[in-house]
């Protein structure tokens, strides 16, 4: 006859389960890797701006910032100095929560996976500049390669460029202004950069500690760029067209005036051209398209 203790689940394999049940995650995955047992955690929280820090094959760090599922206003009002047509304002709905990074990526953490690092601003704790589209989704294929062979992916889910609708969630943070805050104090931009990137974090945070979402370089989007539509009211998850002239970029860089480092500001760049020094990217953790 089993005793008593023989029929008790294990403390672990209980909060393993109660995560796997909250979050729709396999348990496989939960039993392979503490970073992935601590990512379900932070799912299961429902709390926006809990960090998680995931490691990367040249010893550096790739801080990350949860962004629960949630509703916003996307674009910008009629009255908000510097708004241009293609930012009308519309309800979006996001069901599903993502990974966001803390920063733009860093040439350290770039060079992490790929061979080369054409940035034309050296320095480890700069962001990654000079990089396509193409490039940019390059590396996240790799993150997912190397995170997938150690254990450490969530099944279901991969690393991506954010959806523009991801990126302007992140970057408002619950807040509606143009700026998390005066944009002196949040963003290097055409009047405070001296002309140049500058190493990420220095500026501060919106509230859920997200860092450099205006300014510095722009970001690449995973959607190519369109015009919003005015047909409804709400719209749900929203990725784009399948194709269009090109994808989007957000955030403005070290070369922008302010009106183009608002939240709402949208531009967009040929996916395999060869880039300016004011262009990268911050990744997203996330559910696999289906």
């Amino acid at each position: 006859m089993n005793s008593p203790q023989s029929n008790r689940q294990h403390p672990k394999r209980g909060l393993l389960l109660t995560l796997a049940l909250v979050c729709g995650l396999p348990l496989a995955c939960k039993q392979r890797s503490a970073i992935g047992t601590e990512v379900a955690e932070v799912i299961a929280s429902g709390t926006s701006g809990k960090r998680v820090v995931f490691g990367l094959p040249n010893g550096a760090s790739l801080p990350m910032r949860w962004v629960a599922p949630g509703s916003f206003l996307m674009g910008s009002p009629v009255s908000e100095a510097g708004r241009v047509d293609d930012e009308i304002q519309h309800e979006v709905t996001l069901t599903d929560g993502f990974f966001i990074g803390e920063t733009e990526l860093t040439q350290e953490q770039w060079s992490a996976l790929m061979p080369d690092n054409p940035s034309r601003n050296p320095g480890a704790q700069r962001p990654a500049e000079t990089l396509s589209w193409d490039n940019c989704r390059r590396f996240c294929q790799e993150l997912t390669r190397h995170q997938t062979s150690n254990g450490d992916l969530i099944d279901g889910w991969e690393w991506d460029l954010p959806t523009e609708a991801q990126w302007e969630r992140a970057c408002r943070a619950g807040a509606s202004g143009p700026f998390g805050g005066t944009l002196d104090a949040v963003g290097w931009y055409s009047g405070n950069s001296d002309g140049t990137t500058h190493p990420v974090g220095q500026k501060g945070a919106n509230s859920w500690g997200l860092r450099d979402m205006h300014g510095n370089v722009a970001e690449w989007c995973v959607d190519w760029f369109s015009t919003y539509s005015t047909n409804r009211n709400n719209w749900v998850d929203p990725v784009g067209p399948i194709w269009s002239f090109a994808p989007v970029v957000r955030g403005g860089s070290f070369k922008s005036t302010p009106n183009e480092c608002r939240a709402a500001a949208r531009s967009a760049g040929m996916p395999d051209a060869v880039p300016n020094n004011s262009l990268g990217f911050r990744p997203a953790l996330k559910k696999k398209r289906s």
